[in-house]
């Protein structure tokens, strides 16, 4: 632009001066030539130096990836859905919440967020249950506040593998057991019946919510693998309202309770099993000490400690072969991992125990330490930690009690490689109808966890398909 004004200005002078000023023949003719020299070379400067900002506008074009060819804004409900903001939609509300089978709705709308990545849709719907439940012990989201978020639900399964392929029913029933009571229930092991009767039993109630686990396909809606809370049950229609996580793609709707059901029956290609519900509630008493809040260790993790259940510890026990039941507890031991967890729950129980009610908390973790001590398997972890070699002067009786709740808790299917006359006296000393209620408790949690953690993380190998077959067959939900 600078160069355009240089060279109008000089025509424009140039134009002036001849009119206004007498000048001789010989000094015209030089001058005009001069100065039609002067106005090519201006204009060609101006033409260089003007092409050369559309180049460079032309090449960052082209260096920025093309947009989607098709892009969607929400996709249409099919017809049989009833979308639940529609005037039939909230009709079929209104005799729902008149026959009180909208009970939790008001908790869980309050709380509702869509999920932020599209393979989420189990996080989501999991953070909202816990949210509308309040569960304690949520992790910081930002600030002081403390909220149940999608990607802070990140035990079970790896948070950048959940984003790529989402979470498989197992993964998702490990991720509940974490923090709140679960029973999860296949659609294959459920009738008809059981499913509506638990739709009844969830939608009157404001303390438990059920998670659907269904096939998108067999809605005739897009994608395939989903999870959404139920809101309400609608008895008159047999309609239940499935609050869609994926608001950016649908909206919440009715749908008949006999297609929700036929939902859960195609077979999850990543599992080969057929999908299900959840019911989610609080823990009615003390919250037990969990293995899920050990993701964020740096040293003890879920992928790591699914490693030493899933290979290190059976092929450890299978190598070393202990003819005596000390020293199973000693190759147990031996592991530096499972001598490390204590630390990481014994954080947990701290921290739970300062929540609303410090005094209780560390009430029921001295009369759960008691308790361990009582055990006769507690005699002989003590023992193999005294006869270690080279004697360790660092052990305490809370790391003592912790090894042996452990061991008190581990699934039986663990020590398939013992002898049957060592297995017996291992089970004697973990006879759970001899345990006190509250140390009887924390065993079948953590039970449950190591169980879930076999089913998720170990391999298909000989062993290991061994384990994870017996633990499902002896899981009770």
């Amino acid at each position: 632009m600078f160069t355009k004004k240089v060279a109008k200005s000089f025509v424009r002078s140039q134009t002036i001066f001849s009119s206004i000023v007498f000048i001789s023949p010989s000094f015209s003719r030089n001058y005009v030539s001069k100065s039609r020299k002067l106005s090519s070379s201006l204009a060609s400067i101006t033409t260089s130096q003007t092409s050369l900002p559309i180049t460079s506008m032309k090449s960052k074009e082209n260096s920025q990836p093309p947009p989607p060819q098709i892009t969607f804004q929400g996709r249409k409900l099919p017809d049989h859905l009833i979308n639940f903001a529609s005037p039939s939609g909230k009709e079929l509300f209104k005799q729902a919440l008149n026959d009180d089978y909208a009970e939790g709705y008001f908790n869980l709308s309050s709380c509702f967020s869509h999920q932020m990545e599209p393979a989420y849709c189990g996080l989501s719907s999991l953070s909202i249950v816990l949210n509308a439940l309040q569960v304690t012990g949520a992790p910081v989201w930002k600030g002081p506040w403390r909220w149940w978020y999608d990607e802070l639900l990140n035990c079970c399964a790896e948070i950048e593998e959940v984003k790529k392929s989402g979470v498989t029913f197992d993964q998702f029933a490990c991720l509940a057991r974490c923090h709140c009571y679960t029973v999860a229930k296949r659609a294959n092991k459920v009738s008809k019946e059981e499913f509506i009767s638990d739709l009844k039993a969830v939608c009157s109630r404001s303390d438990i919510f059920m998670i659907i686990s269904f096939s998108r396909q067999a809605m005739q809606q897009t994608g395939d693998g989903h999870f959404s809370p139920i809101g309400a049950y609608n008895y008159e229609k047999n309609m239940a309202l499935v609050l869609d996580t994926a608001r950016f793609k649908y909206p919440s709707y009715f749908a008949s309770v006999d297609l929700l059901y036929e939902a859960m029956l195609p077979l999850d290609k990543e599992t080969n099993l057929p999908r299900g519900y959840f019911l989610l509630s609080s823990y009615e008493s003390q919250k037990p000490i969990s293995l899920c809040k050990l993701s964020q260790d740096a040293i003890v993790n879920w992928t790591s400690l699914g490693k030493i259940f899933c290979k290190d510890l059976p092929d450890r026990l299978i190598t070393e072969r202990p003819k005596t039941l000390e020293e199973v507890v000693k190759v147990i031991l031996n592991d530096p991992f499972i001598m490390s967890l204590h630390n990481s729950m014994q954080t947990d129980v701290d921290k739970s125990s300062s929540e609303e009610n410090p005094e209780s908390g560390e009430q029921y973790l001295s009369t759960l330490l008691n308790d361990i001590i009582m055990s006769p398997l507690y005699s002989i972890v003590k023992s193999v930690f005294k006869n270690q070699s080279p004697p360790s002067n660092q052990y305490n009786e809370t790391q003592i009690s912790f090894a042996t709740l452990f061991l008190l808790s581990f699934p039986t299917n663990l020590f398939t490689s013992l002898s049957t006359e060592l297995v017996i006296e291992l089970e004697q000393y973990r006879d759970r109808t001899k345990m006190s209620s509250v140390l009887k408790h924390e065993v079948e949690k953590i039970n449950e966890e190591v169980t879930d953690l076999i089913g998720n993380f170990c391999s298909c190998s000989k062993t290991n398909a061994i384990l994870s077959n017996d633990l499902d067959d002896s899981k009770v939900d």
